[in-house]
């Protein structure tokens, strides 16, 4: 037996620090033990799927081009998908709630990338027209309506309205920027954002129709084609616009959808509409 009396108190010290060192260091080593096995068999819960989810799901903010006034024409590209979706806003300048609207998609994405279909690429465009937006003015800054000026038949300088179509189509570098995009992409479907009356017009064929009727029906907003302007003795006839010029150059899908102002995105009205189109295959 030991004689704690005789012993030294300073060896006593040594002998209790000693013991409460090699505590501390069990102790350490059992939770640094106890927490790579956690982190381990956390990955080992990420299934294959989640895991290819995450890395496929791409959100990236591109600038497409410069307006006349050298102003940054930018966007986003999110997903990976073989099937395009191309949505623009703000090609007149003064209908600023198309250029709302789009961004607040872009910020419900944003929030929760995997809404987008794993088939899909989204991209979208939120003011082709920033020359336009910075004084609330309809035209660029050449005094050109931007959405008369893609080439499409029956084209002419001055549109329906006399509003200035342009030297020649494509004479304006955002509408180009526009046609560079659909050449890059190839979209499925185009649609084009304005302001304002509340409603969704088709250009002349068939699944373009089909589309602005479901969207019609989602929102809430008029089903308003080229037969209805007649009825209401208007002149709907506009050559050189962005959807015309799509569907008849690539034989595929384009609206118009007019929100109900000039300043107020309807966000709450075409976020179901929207939802869908980025997230379900069959849209």
């Amino acid at each position: 037996m030991i004689d704690f009396n005789k012993i030294d108190k300073k060896y006593l010290l040594l002998i209790c620090w000693l013991i409460i060192i090699t505590i501390l260091l069990f102790v350490q080593s059992y939770f640094q033990f106890a927490s790579f096995f956690d982190k381990n068999e956390a990955k080992l819960e990420l299934s294959p799927s989640d895991k290819l989810l995450e890395d496929n799901i791409k959100v990236e903010e591109k600038i497409f081009g410069y307006s006349v006034k050298n102003r940054p024409i930018s966007g986003y590209e999110i997903g990976s998908g073989a099937n395009a979706v191309l949505l623009i806003g703000g090609i007149h300048g003064n209908e600023h709630s198309s250029v709302i609207l789009l961004n607040k998609l872009i910020s419900e994405i944003k929030n929760n990338p995997n809404v987008v279909s794993k088939n899909k690429k989204i991209i979208i465009i939120p003011d082709t027209n920033p020359d336009g937006s910075e004084f609330l003015q309809k035209f660029n800054a050449n005094g050109v309506n931007l959405n008369l000026n893609f080439d499409t038949p029956g084209w002419k300088n001055y549109g329906p309205l006399g509003t200035y179509a342009g030297p020649e189509p494509f004479s304006e570098v955002e509408s180009r920027i526009i046609k560079q995009i659909v050449q890059e992409y190839n979209p499925q479907m185009l649609i084009s954002f304005h302001g304002a009356g509340a409603l969704v017009t088709p250009e002349e064929e068939t699944s373009s129709k089909a589309l602005a009727r479901w969207y019609a029906q989602k929102t809430g907003y008029t089903y308003y084609d080229t037969a209805a302007s007649i009825a209401d003795n208007l002149n709907w006839d506009f050559p050189g616009t962005a959807t015309r010029w799509f569907t008849e150059n690539n034989k595929k899908p384009s609206i118009t959808v007019e929100l109900t102002t000039l300043s107020q995105s309807d966000w709450d009205i075409n976020k179901p509409a929207i939802m869908d189109i980025i997230s379900q295959d069959n849209i």
